[in-house]
């Protein structure tokens, strides 16, 4: 049987992938109901989807502007929260490697 999570590919996919299937879980699980907590999951569902969809167009218009640094701050603000690219610490100006 193939992991549910890489499909027997032994490489997760990316994180905005599993956010969403995740939030499909939980549809599934819990938001089928007609009951208040069905309600406010779905809710609460849509606002996720809506703003990563926001985040997202926010990165590309900063990719498109150019290299300012509000740009460049906006860019790098949209991709941690949505985990576009993983964030490693800087190396020391000694030139050493980032102690982990």
């Amino acid at each position: 049987m193939d992991c549910p999570d890489c499909g027997g590919s032994g490489a997760l996919p990316h994180p905005s992938v599993l956010v969403e299937w995740r939030m499909r879980d939980i549809e599934r699980a819990r938001a089928a109901g007609g009951d208040e907590a069905a309600s406010d999951i779905r809710w609460l569902i849509a606002e996720l989807r809506r703003a990563r969809t926001a985040l997202t167009e926010i990165a590309t218009l900063a990719e498109d502007v150019g290299d300012s640094e509000t740009a460049r701050q906006l860019r790098v603000t949209a991709g941690q929260a949505l985990e576009l690219f993983e964030v490693r610490p800087v190396a020391a100006a000694s030139g050493r490697a980032p102690a982990r």
